[in-house]
C-alpha cells in the first residue's frame, strides 16, 4: 500500500553569479582555488549556512549534514529557515508497542529424547501465551520443536528445505558468527540452540524473533524467559519469497546474532540495565546476514535506506528519512512510520565502521581472512560502551566526524569520480560457497527488477528546505562561469557542515 507523502516546506535557494572583491568575514576567499573533477571539499559556513565561490564551470553536489544531536526535530535550509520553521520530534511510542510482561513457562530442556514434548512462552501480536511443542529434531547445533497448540494454516516447512536451512546454519552460519563477534551463550547447558516453529510467530506479524528475555533479566523483561537460547520462527508462505533455505538461515543469522550481541555487551559486561538504541543492534544484525554470506534479502533492506521512495511513495524511504540520531543516540523503540531506512541507514553505517577498519577478505575456501573489520565487531561487542561513545571510543574520532565522512561516502561510492578510501565503500566480491555478494553498491540491480540510482540528490532550486537532525541533503549545483557564488542560508541551529563534491 503506498504510504502518505509528507508535506514539505518550499524554498529556492540563492544561487547568485558574481565575483567578490575580498571578504574577511563572509567566508569568500579572494581568489578561489581550483577544484578539480571528483574532488570532495569542505566548505565553511557562514551564519549557520554556506556561502561558496567556484572557480570551475561545472555540476557539483553539496553534502549538507546537520551535526544536531537532538532526536526528531527537522530545521530549515534556505530563504525560510529559521525556529518558526521547524518540526519538533512527535511524542516517545506508546508504551503499546512494546511487548507486555511474559507469564511464567517450563524451563530450558538439555538434550530431549525423541518422543519429548515441552512448554514454550509465545508471544501472538496481543499477548504472550504457553503453548505446548513436540520434538522435531536433533543436530550438532540445535534442538527443532515444533508447536502443537496454535493451529497453522501454513502447513510444515518443506523437509529439503528445512535440512538445507540446518546445513547451511552449521557449516556457515555459526562458525562464521562465532569468528566474528564470538560464542553465543548457553544459559541452560544443552550445548544447542532451540527453535520452534510455531503459527504465533506469523500472528504476531512477524518473520522470526529472538528474547534477550531468555537469556538473562535484561532491562525491560519484566519476567522470566524460556530459560535458554530460543529463536522463534514462523511457517512461510510457500509462496513467499521467505520459503527457500537460504532465505530462512538468512533470518536464522539475524535473529542468533541479537543473542550473541545482547549476552557480550549487556550480560557479560554485566550492565543488564543498559539500554542501546534499538536499531542499532538490528543494523548490526543485518550486518551478521551480510558477513555469513547471505547478503540476499539485507539487499531490500538497505535499498531502502539509499532510494526506494518511488516505490514505497514516501520521501521518508530514502536517505532523507534516515539521521544518525534515530539509530544511534537515545533508546527509542521502533519508528514503524521508518523502519526500514532506520534498519538500513544503521546497516551502512557499521558496515562503513567495518570497512574503515579494514574489513576482510574471503578464499576460495569460503575461509575468512581478517583484515581488521573482524577485529573491529569483536571490540564493539566487547566494550561496555554503548551507542555513540562505542563509536568514539574504537575510532577515536568524534561521532559528527565519523558521520561526515559516512554520509559523504554514500553519495561519492559508485561514480567512479574519487578513489579516496574514506569516501568509498569496497567493491562488492562474491562468496564463493553462497554466491551471494558482500557489500553495498548505491547503484546495483536487485533481484533484476530494483535498479538504484544512489541516494537521493535534489536539483538547488527544487530542494524541500528541511534537514533532519543528525541528517543529510544533497545538493545538486550548477556552475555556469568562474567565480559564481552558491549561497545556503540555514538555522544555525541546525549546526549544518557542508562539503562539496565535483561530478562534471
Amino acid at each position: 500500500m503506498p504510504r502518505t507523502r509528507l508535506a514539505v516546506l518550499p524554498a529556492l535557494l540563492a544561487l547568485a553569479a558574481c565575483k567578490p572583491d575580498k571578504t574577511d568575514d563572509t567566508g569568500l576567499s579572494e581568489e578561489p582555488e581550483s577544484f578539480a573533477l571528483g574532488e570532495v571539499r569542505d566548505l565553511e559556513t557562514v551564519d549557520g549556512g554556506v556561502q561558496a565561490t567556484f572557480e570551475q564551470p561545472g555540476t557539483y553536489i553539496l553534502v549538507l549534514f546537520s551535526a544536531a544531536d537532538d532526536e526528531g526535530t527537522r530545521y530549515a535550509y534556505g530563504p525560510d529557515y529559521g525556529a518558526e520553521a521547524r518540526t519538533t520530534p512527535p511524542d516517545p511510542v506508546p508504551d503499546r508497542y512494546r511487548l507486555p510482561e511474559r507469564p511464567a513457562a517450563g524451563g530450558g530442556a538439555a538434550v530431549p529424547p525423541p518422543d519429548s514434548t515441552r512448554t514454550f512462552t509465545v508471544y501472538d501480536g496481543s499477548s504472550y501465551v504457553n503453548v505446548e511443542a513436540e520434538f522435531v529434531t536433533l543436530t550438532d547445533e540445535l534442538v527443532i520443536w515444533r508447536d502443537t497448540t496454535t493451529d497453522n494454516p501454513m502447513g510444515d516447512i518443506d523437509e529439503e528445505v528445512l535440512d538445507g536451512v540446518v546445513s547451511y546454519f552449521e557449516d556457515l552460519v555459526l562458525p562464521r558468527e562465532r569468528a566474528i563477534w564470538g560464542e553465543e551463550p548457553d544459559v541452560d547447558d544443552s550445548g544447542r540452540i532451540d527453535v520452534l516453529l510455531s503459527y504465533t510467530v506469523n500472528e504476531y506479524g512477524a518473520i522470526a524473533y529472538v528474547s534477550w528475555c531468555d537469556i538473562a533479566e535484561l532491562d525491560g523483561c519484566r519476567g522470566s524467559g524460556n530459560g535458554g537460547e530460543t529463536i522463534y520462527m514462523s511457517y512461510p508462505d510457500p509462496e513467499s519469497n521467505y520459503s527457500t533455505d537460504t532465505a530462512i538461515v538468512e533470518i536464522w543469522a539475524h535473529e542468533i546474532n541479537h543473542l550473541i550481541y545482547a549476552w557480550h555487551k549487556y550480560v557479560v559486561n554485566d550492565q543488564l540495565d543498559a539500554r542501546e538504541n534499538v536499531y542499532l543492534t538490528e543494523g548490526m544484525s543485518e550486518l551478521a546476514q551480510d558477513l555469513t554470506g547471505f547478503n540476499n534479502g539485507n539487499q531490500y533492506i538497505w535499498a531502502a535506506a539509499i532510494d526506494m521512495s518511488e516505490y514505497y511513495g514516501d520521501e521518508d524511504y530514502s536517505i532523507q528519512g534516515v539521521s544518525i540520531n534515530d539509530f544511534l543516540r537515545g533508546d527509542g523503540y521502533y519508528d514503524l512510520s521508518r523502519d526500514g531506512p532506520l534498519r538500513g541507514g544503521a546497516y551502512l553505517f557499521l558496515r562503513y565502521l567495518f570497512e574503515q577498519a579494514g574489513g576482510m577478505s574471503i578464499e576460495d575456501d569460503g575461509t575468512q581472512v581478517d583484515e581488521g573489520g573482524m577485529a573491529f565487531l569483536q571490540d564493539w561487542i566487547t566494550v561496555p560502551e554503548l551507542g555513540p561513545d562505542c563509536v568514539e571510543t574504537l575510532t577515536g574520532r568524534t561521532v559528527e566526524d565519523v558521520a561526515f565522512d559516512w554520509y559523504t561516502a554514500l553519495v561519492v561510492t559508485g561514480r567512479d569520480l574519487n578513489d579516496d578510501p574514506v569516501y568509498n565503500y569496497q567493491p562488492r566480491v562474491q562468496d564463493p560457497i553462497t554466491k551471494f555478494e558482500y557489500g553495498i553498491d548505491p547503484y546495483a540491480t536487485i533481484h533484476g527488477w530494483l535498479t538504484l540510482n544512489g541516494p537521493v540528490v535534489q536539483p538547488i532550486d527544487e530542494a524541500d528546505g528541511r534537514i533532519r537532525a543528525g541528517g543529510v541533503e544533497y545538493l545538486q549545483v550548477t556552475v555556469d562561469e568562474p567565480g559564481q557564488v552558491v549561497s545556503v542560508p540555514a538555522d544555525p541551529d541546525a549546526e549544518l557542515r557542508v562539503r562539496a563534491f565535483r561530478i562534471e
